[in-house]
């Protein structure tokens, strides 16, 4: 490649030498074949009818000197020019040396792994080698134009390296972050959450344990219990036109265990929520003062500290649980969050704190009331109706 780069970047072809001599162009050997034909093309633009670039100013012929010193490469004067055409002509001869230099320098190989610097002075870019473009350009595995100028690589790992495993994951979790729509799963990914699928709506009798649990329960393991032996009971609190997967007690890394994870199969995609439980016997609010208990705090902490965790490990939390991942394809890092916790009461703020958490955070807080309430009228439309006062019976 690099070779093909710079055969582009030396004499003109002896096609484009025997055309020149026809139309008297002074082409000599010293013309990249690059620019030999730009000026090809600007003589015989009227005769061939092309549309080529216009006028040019000084600007642009600036970053032509940039690159030009720091590939080596002499270039003519502003006014030898003439158009846009050749000066583009230029820019390409310059950057293609530059990309030959850095191929030669790097010998490059599917698989290896690369550090980048970002164009944009933003942070590193992060890479494994799929193939390497006629321009001289570096593709990434994980699609969407991912990929590097060569130029512009800061380091390079080779399979078998010592820190080869530590970079590879970096550059998958790389693309993992900026994939465009990863709610989009296929077949295959569905399959892999068969054993979590969901029949909904929610037995009579898993209702009736709820209710049961509501009049019990003094803390979150008796509700976490209970939802693990009847998962349905949360399947309402999302919404999925069609499939719907909860997975309890999800491990993600050494240090968090989300209580439940749920995913709702809509017409967009997949769409992953966190559910961290609290106690029933919990309160949302301070009596005194209305702001938000400890209890509810170190909640939306927990859900914010699984959001940090997913951030840094995209791509290894969508991988298959066969193929060392955690299952969850689909999942975005800015995965919505629902805390349920406490009863409704007349003097707990339950929607100022609500509306408090999903406007900051897209956390929804939820009672356990409105939990037994969504499963007694399983309709979509009362998901989102005020908290109120619950009768047991």
């Amino acid at each position: 490649m690099a070779e093909s780069l710079e055969r582009k970047c030396k004499a003109p072809t002896a096609e484009q030498i025997d055309i020149a001599r026809a139309l008297a162009l002074p082409v000599g050997q010293a013309t990249p074949s690059l620019v030999a034909a730009a000026e090809l093309r600007v003589l015989l633009r009227g005769p061939l009818d092309l549309t080529l670039a216009g006028d040019f100013g000084d600007d642009e012929y600036d970053v032509l000197l940039d690159l030009a010193r720091r590939t080596d490469l002499a270039v003519p004067d502003m006014d030898k020019l003439g158009s846009r055409e050749v000066l583009n002509a230029w820019l390409r001869v310059a950057r293609d040396r530059e990309s030959a230099a850095a191929l030669r320098r790097l010998e490059p190989a599917v698989d290896d792994v690369v550090t980048a610097r970002d164009r944009r002075k933003g942070p590193d870019v992060h890479g494994e080698i799929s193939s390497v473009g006629s321009n001289g350009r570096l593709y990434f595995r994980g699609g969407h134009g991912l990929g590097t100028a060569p130029h512009r690589v800061t380091r390079l790992t080779r399979p078998g390296e010592d820190e080869y495993l530590d970079q590879l994951r970096l550059a998958r979790e790389y693309a993992a972050a900026i994939q465009s729509n990863p709610a989009r799963i296929t077949r295959a990914q569905e399959a892999q959450l068969e054993r979590w699928r969901i029949n909904f709506p929610a037995t009579p009798a898993a209702i009736e344990a709820l209710r049961d649990a509501l009049e019990t329960a003094d803390d979150e393991a008796a509700m976490q219990r209970l939802l693990e032996k009847h998962p349905a009971l949360l399947a309402g609190t999302v919404v999925g036109t069609h499939d719907t997967w909860i997975r309890p007690q999800v491990q993600l890394g050494n240090h968090y265990m989300a209580d439940f994870m749920i995913a709702g199969q809509t017409s967009l995609g997949v769409r992953w929520t966190l559910v961290e439980l609290e106690s029933p016997v919990s309160r949302l609010t301070n009596p005194g003062n209305k702001r938000a208990t400890t209890t509810l705090r170190h909640a939306v902490d927990q859900i914010e500290d699984w959001r940090r965790w997913l951030s840094a490990n995209l791509h290894y939390a969508r991988s298959a649980r066969d193929a060392d991942g955690l299952g969850l394809p689909g999942i975005t890092a800015e995965v919505p969050g629902l805390i349920i916790m406490a009863r409704e009461t007349s003097d707990d703020a339950a929607s100022e704190i609500r509306e408090l958490q999903a406007r900051r955070s897209h956390i929804q807080v939820r009672t356990y009331d409105w939990l037994m309430r969504i499963n007694e009228s399983p309709d979509p439309l009362r998901r989102d109706a005020p908290d109120q006062r619950l009768r047991l019976a």
